[in-house]
């Protein structure tokens, strides 16, 4: 190896160059030779210009907040059939029609998932759910997963949704009132969501909403922060080059806390639910035993450790606050601005959460009966995670050959799904980029196909919190409408000034302001 080194440092420099082209001519070659196949079944499929070499780079070159709106002309071009592109040497087929999407997401030769998810793995050195691609373990934590989500317990959750939503409905007083009633909304709902998952989840007051200096906020932040970078820089994709910059050992020590925080935590609990069960051996006083009835997903998780190991426990963990808490603080961010941007619908929300609050104590936590009366403020909900889905890109690999439409779909392709694109498909939904929560009334549910609306993915890898999400949402949106009207901000007079990007979820650019004032 050190003769190879020094006979390339007495090259000229007519020498090296030469032999640089002889070495990448060589790779290109051995990969055109290895991945023929793949290249032929991709000349038969249409897509805008590119090639398994330089890839098609006028899609993803153009920046983050550029992309989605790349992928969406290419979807009305195509008219939302399917189409290729080339990222890098890596075959991407996009689909936007609901029938193609549901064999997509219910095919386990689709199960497997590629980057980013493995950059996220790599990033929080954590495989949860979102990321694994071992079918078997996959199936068996969620089974795990879902007592924490079953009917019983989520609405136990309720009365923690509210008392998080009221600590923010203090927060976001005080930021609107020292600043002319314009606010910032999105950081206050991530602490605020960040607080009622470490809450439901973990058992653990986070209290980031008050003094925001939380260990596992903090290290979440900062490793949340390099994900984007490299995102936003894909030769740090590669884990080889990523190790030369000097962010890797910030990304280190972030991940060793984070990991430390909840191993610790998992011990502690599991040394508390033993000592629990020392004193339950003789009954329990009322209030114990109520308490009893609220479980957090780290209790589920101990209760089951025959089934699930001390790694896989913590892994799941860290994935579940980290989808938890991005997907719900962006889209109650978002549900607000709607409602800000759109009066009337504001007032029909309003009234329909008086009506139910029509007792007289307005100040009352909602119960579960009140939260599945508020038909249409789930509506409202629904249409905006329709235009503003908060992942709105998922993307699968296929693992053997497969037809999809007229063509035959090559194994390792990239099967990318813009959900963003799909919930615009004139196909599916008449004016498609006009927000109206008529598109969710029932009967026009049921004349629509059922993978037309998505925003929690569908299929054998659809999002296991949906209820959960959807309690959490409505009850933090009613909290704050039953106090506040709100209205659009002088920095964004008109949703076209909303200025998003897309790394896996929504990223708002410049933030996300409206107007807050007091109702009383």
């Amino acid at each position: 190896m050190v003769f190879v080194f020094q006979q390339i440092y007495n090259m000229s420099y007519f020498q090296f160059i030469i032999l640089t082209l002889v070495l990448v001519t060589s790779v290109v070659i051995i990969q055109r030779i290895k991945n023929r196949r793949q290249i032929t079944l991709a000349a038969q499929i249409p897509g805008p210009k590119g090639n398994f070499i330089v890839g098609s780079p006028t899609i993803v070159t153009r920046g983050q907040e550029k992309f989605l709106e790349n992928v969406k002309l290419l979807c009305k071009k195509y008219e939302h059939s399917l189409f290729k592109f080339w990222l890098f040497n890596k075959l991407v087929v996009c689909i936007s029609n609901a029938k193609d999407i549901e064999i997509v997401m219910n095919s386990f030769n689709c199960f497997q998932k590629d980057i980013p998810y493995s950059l996220i793995e790599d990033v929080f050195s954590a495989k949860g759910l979102i990321t694994t691609n071992n079918v078997h373990v996959y199936k068996k934590n969620r089974k795990i997963i879902n007592q924490w989500l079953n009917y019983s317990n989520l609405k136990s959750l309720i009365t923690l949704f509210y008392e998080e939503s009221k600590i923010l409905e203090h927060i976001l007083s005080k930021n609107s009132k020292s600043n002319s009633f314009e606010c910032e909304i999105s950081y206050a709902f991530e602490l605020a969501s960040m607080d009622t998952i470490g809450r439901t989840a973990l058992g653990e007051e986070f209290n980031s909403q008050n003094k925001e200096n939380h260990d596992f906020r903090n290290n979440y932040e900062r490793l949340a922060e390099i994900f984007a970078y490299r995102i936003s820089n894909p030769w740090f994709l590669i884990s080889s080059l990523f190790s030369l910059s000097s962010k890797k050992h910030e990304q280190r020590n972030s991940q060793h806390l984070m990991h430390k925080f909840v191993n610790g935590l998992i011990q502690k609990k599991k040394v508390e639910l033993n000592e629990k069960a020392k004193t339950m051996i003789n009954g329990c006083r009322d209030e114990d035993c109520s308490y009893q009835k609220v479980k957090s997903l780290i209790e589920i998780l101990l209760a089951n450790e025959h089934q699930i190991s001390h790694e896989e426990m913590r892994d799941e963990l860290i994935t579940i606050i980290s989808a938890g808490h991005e997907t719900t603080a962006k889209a109650n961010s978002l549900i607000i601005f709607m409602l800000a941007h759109h009066q009337d619908v504001q007032q029909i929300v309003y009234q329909e959460i008086n009506s139910i609050f029509s007792d007289g104590n307005l100040n009352r936590p909602p119960t579960y009966e009140d939260l599945q009366k508020m038909e249409y403020l789930e509506r409202v909900i629904k249409e905006t995670m329709r235009l503003y889905p908060a992942v709105p890109l998922v993307l699968r690999q296929v693992e053997n050959e497969m037809m999809i439409g007229k063509y035959l779909i090559p194994a390792d392709t990239i099967i990318a799904i813009p959900i963003y694109c799909l919930h615009l498909n004139p196909q599916s939904y008449k004016d498609p980029e006009k927000f109206n929560p008529d598109n969710f009334l029932p009967d026009v549910c049921r004349s629509r196909h059922p993978y037309a609306y998505i925003p929690f993915s569908g299929g054998t890898r659809n999002c296991i919190g949906m209820k959960y999400a959807m309690l959490q949402m409505k009850t933090a949106i009613s909290t704050l409408v039953r106090s506040y009207r709100f209205s659009p901000s002088e920095k964004c007079p008109t949703p076209k000034e909303l200025k998003l990007s897309c790394t896996i979820a929504l990223e708002f650019i410049n933030g996300c302001y409206v107007k807050i004032e007091s109702r009383t």
